[in-house]
């Protein structure tokens, strides 16, 4: 049985101690392409300044166990890309080069924001003079779940359930496209400047649908042992459930502290996971729920058949692990919220006519892309959110604020087709005050007039109150939801 695990125990390293993750922590460089060891053996430095068909290397990020990764400028576009290359000493194998461009052409086929995007493979004169593989892919800056580990620190609890979200989304994508990763590990997690998290390093990507698997060795045991599932440490057929069980291992690493199964020896390790369970989580992090626990627990059950049936199946349970104090908010407590925005910008419009108006737009999207609150929804404890729990960030708040008001600007555009600039310009001047005296006769208009543009955001909102997830109609159009954000019982 332990056969495909003696056969690489030349090849993987030892593995023990409080937080280890592998020999790959030792020593790191800082990049946005996750902690890899430092470069080692041939200096980076001769590739400084140098050019890669329409790509000039700025400076080394980072090297991993088949090739260097580097931050480069794409002087065609004018944009900072990753460049991963190939290691001279490996650039002559033609079948390592295949695999090389394997995982390229794997990495590309994946459109998901969660998933790092591969943008060119080629192979060119190094300036050694040697031919050398790479690929250019997208520079995420910012960090990896990693970071945490080299820190000792741990992922609290409903932030693990919200990354945890988005790696299942981003497995799920690569699902669809018949690809498992087979290497889902915290230094494969990147996180950017907005939360959002990305899969990376598909080197040992199994492509399921792929009828050539010539470059993959029968029996080869392929990903890093501390988080591999037991059917991928005996070299049998995988299926997404191996991505599962990685899934699972990791972010018990991550709330725990430490991962699953320790030992002296990658062999040690591996013996455990087939052997024994790992400590139950409860008794190393008391302050991780009991549905999320039972998640990871699940994800990690020795037989696959234990885990989850699909990415759907997971999904659900971990929307279902939300925490009872930050639960999805119904519509009549929104349409409260809404009412007193409402008031406010009813209060814009009689001082400063459409423009205010505009300004009540502003404000909203600031509010609600800053800090997911206007004060509305301040003063009834909601909060506004991106599906996957990040902050909206502007573009996606300015296009949920036009989203919600859907039904005027519609009705806008059907003037200006229909009756032309002049109209829509006559239709827009009622709103301004002709006679700072008239201000009776300026708020019944006012008051008629939101009352009628409330009516027309309640037509989105209504939604909310039959939707499983309460979601409104513009909520399913830019991915929100709204949540309530009480203290903690």
């Amino acid at each position: 049985m332990y056969a495909p695990v003696l056969e690489i125990l030349d090849t993987l390293p030892a593995v023990s101690g409080h937080h280890a993750v592998s020999s790959e922590t030792a020593t790191t460089v800082d990049s946005g392409l996750g902690a890899t060891p430092a470069l080692s053996q041939a200096t980076p430095s001769d590739w400084v300044g140098t050019t890669l068909d329409h790509f000039r290397i700025e400076r080394p990020l980072a090297r991993g166990g088949m090739g260097a990764v580097f931050r480069a400028r794409d002087v065609s576009l004018d944009r900072t890309v990753a460049i991963k290359l190939l290691l001279d000493e490996l650039s002559d194998s033609v079948e390592l080069h295949e695999r090389f461009a394997r995982e390229a052409r794997a990495q590309a086929k994946l459109n998901s924001p969660h998933v790092v995007q591969i943008y060119y493979v080629g192979r060119t004169l190094g300036p050694q003079g040697k031919p050398v593989s790479f690929l250019a892919m997208e520079y995420v800056e910012g960090g990896t779940l990693e970071e945490y580990l080299v820190r000792r620190e741990r992922v609290a609890p409903e932030q693990a359930r919200q990354l945890m979200l988005q790696v299942t989304r981003g497995l799920s994508d690569a699902e669809r496209e018949g690809i498992i990763h087979r290497d889902i590990k915290p230094g494969n997690l990147l996180i950017d400047r907005n939360g959002t998290v990305k899969i990376a390093d598909f080197g040992v990507a199994k492509v399921l649908r792929e009828a050539d698997t010539s470059i993959t060795v029968e029996g080869a045991v392929i990903g890093s042992p501390l988080y591999m599932a037991p059917e991928q440490a005996l070299a049998e057929n995988l299926d997404q459930r191996a991505d599962m069980y990685a899934l699972g291992a990791t972010f018990y690493h991550l709330l725990t502290g430490r991962p699953p199964f320790q030992g002296n020896s990658t062999v040690a390790v591996i013996s455990q996971r087939l052997t024994t369970d790992p400590v139950a989580m409860h008794e190393l992090a008391p302050n991780v729920p009991k549905k999320l626990a039972d998640v990871i627990t699940r994800l990690m059950h020795k037989d696959p058949a234990g885990r989850y049936e699909s990415y759907r199946e997971l999904t659900d349970a971990l929307v279902a692990a939300m925490p009872a104090s930050e639960q999805r908010a119904g519509f009549w407590v929104r349409a409260a919220a809404v009412a007193i925005d409402v008031v406010i910008a009813g209060g814009a419009v009689a001082l400063f006519g459409w423009v205010g108006l505009l300004l009540h737009l502003v404000y909203v999207t600031l509010a609600q892309g800053l800090t997911g609150q206007t004060l509305g929804k301040y003063l009834f404890n909601l909060q506004v959110r991106r599906s996957d729990g990040g902050k909206l960030g502007l573009l996606r708040s300015m296009a949920r604020t036009l989203s919600s008001m859907w039904l005027p600007f519609l009705i806008g555009f059907i003037i200006l087709l229909s009756e032309g600039r002049s109209a829509l310009k006559a239709t827009l001047e009622r709103m301004q005050p002709s006679e700072l005296d008239a201000l009776q006769a300026l708020l019944t208009a006012i008051v008629i007039g939101n009352a009628l543009l409330t009516l027309l955001y309640v037509a989105g909102l209504v939604l909310a109150a039959f939707h499983p997830q309460k979601r409104a109609a513009h909520d399913l159009i830019v991915g929100t939801e709204v949540v309530y954000r009480l203290p903690n019982r």
